[in-house]
């Protein structure tokens, strides 16, 4: 007869099907305060959804109680080494292995430590599909979403022997590891790039760069934006085909492909309404829409560094909906340097953008399989 409560991916020497069963009967679940306790400058930490981040706690922007309301919250909902939460209000999930306790919880779901389930394979099977499927079907609320502590008990577990647990526990544990050095060093590289744009270009009131190539000497000549480059608005206008192949250049990025284009070259892209200032850069035949302006140039990664060294944020005007003037980016000062100084500077910034590229795509590749081995791991 064949096994039909069995995951598609199995380790060698396991067998037989897994067990159904409600979270609550092999889990303690609970959650953290309903109340608002007063905040304080200092005191203890008072985790809630927007803490848990990509299975970490961030503990830079949380708010403080004090040690009473602290000890109040934790007779209920104390959280341990080895508990796991998770967010039960607005972005439901992203659950977290405790390592060290110490702080409170408000609107979190606590799912207890015990010897029945092994922590890690708690952990990922709340990251699983069948898990977030049943999430997605029991969730309550409009604008925010929220789930309630009895949805979650009753959700359906499947499990199996410890020793398969522990088997499927520290093989995603291997798996994160490997996502977490690979997004260290991405964050290393941004980190990089951010310093050599601080450093390659120079700073406001300021006429040279403080990091130069070798051959380069004297100052970068004042000048205004609008006499060195084209600066327009996007006239364009479309309609986004599934066949299209010349880009649409939005306020924010590419939002489809059109069968013809109306601007050629390379661009730094500016948006011009809602958040104003923001840039990208564009290269090719493509559309631009009315809420964008464009500044054509030969080196947009030199331009988008220069101007991003100037803070372009701060020609937005208005007081509800922030919007950029094409004619006051004209007005601008800057300091120029050659054109050799700039293809210089442009080339570096693509070969860090090639690596910083290259290293995403590690990444999301390892995100990638670890999602395809939680949808066939798990029941």
């Amino acid at each position: 007869m064949k096994k039909t409560n069995v995951p598609r991916l199995r380790f060698n020497g396991f067998s037989g099907e897994w067990k159904e069963t409600k979270m609550e009967d092999v889990s303690d679940i609970r959650d953290g305060t309903h109340s608002s306790p007063k905040n304080q400058k200092d005191g203890y930490s008072l985790i809630t959804s927007k803490n848990l981040k990509n299975g970490h706690i961030d503990f830079l922007n949380v708010s403080k109680i004090s040690k009473i309301d602290y000890e109040t919250i934790n007779k209920r909902s104390k959280v341990d080494k080895n508990d796991i939460i998770f967010g039960m209000i607005g972005t439901i999930g992203n659950p977290v292995l405790i390592k060290k306790g110490g702080f409170a919880i408000k609107n979190v779901a606590l799912i207890k430590g015990n010897k029945r389930v092994n922590p890690n394979f708690m952990l990922n099977f709340l990251s699983s599909i069948p898990f977030k499927n049943q999430i997605n079907m029991n969730n309550e609320g409009g604008t925010q979403k929220f789930i309630s502590l009895k949805n979650i008990r009753n959700c359906i577990i499947n499990i199996t022997e410890c020793n398969e647990q522990q088997k499927i526990g520290e093989f995603f544990a291997k798996q994160d590891k490997l996502i977490e050095l690979q997004t260290q060093k991405v964050d290393q590289l941004k980190k990089l790039k951010r310093g050599y744009l601080q450093k390659m270009f120079p700073q406001e009131g300021e006429t040279v760069p403080r990091l130069r190539f070798s051959g380069f000497s004297g100052e970068w000549k004042e000048v205004t934006l609008g006499e060195c480059y084209s600066i327009n608005t996007g006239k364009s206008k479309y309609f986004i085909n599934d066949n299209g192949k010349y880009a649409i250049a939005g306020s924010k990025g590419i939002i489809g492909y059109d069968s013809d284009y109306d601007y050629s070259g390379s661009f730094v892209m500016v948006s011009r309404v809602g958040e104003a200032g923001s840039m990208y850069e564009l290269d090719g035949k493509l559309k631009i829409t009315d809420n964008t302006i464009f500044i054509q140039t030969n080196y947009n990664k030199y331009l988008s560094g220069l101007l991003t060294n100037r803070n372009i944020n701060k020609l937005s005007q208005g007081s509800g909906r922030r919007i950029i003037k094409s004619s006051d980016l004209k007005r601008m000062k800057i300091n120029s340097a050659n054109f050799s100084e700039q293809k210089k500077i442009n080339d570096c910034i693509i070969l860090i953008d090639k690596i910083l590229e290259l290293e995403l795509k590690k990444l999301n590749e390892l995100k990638r399989q670890k999602k395809s081995y939680l949808q066939k791991m798990f029941i």
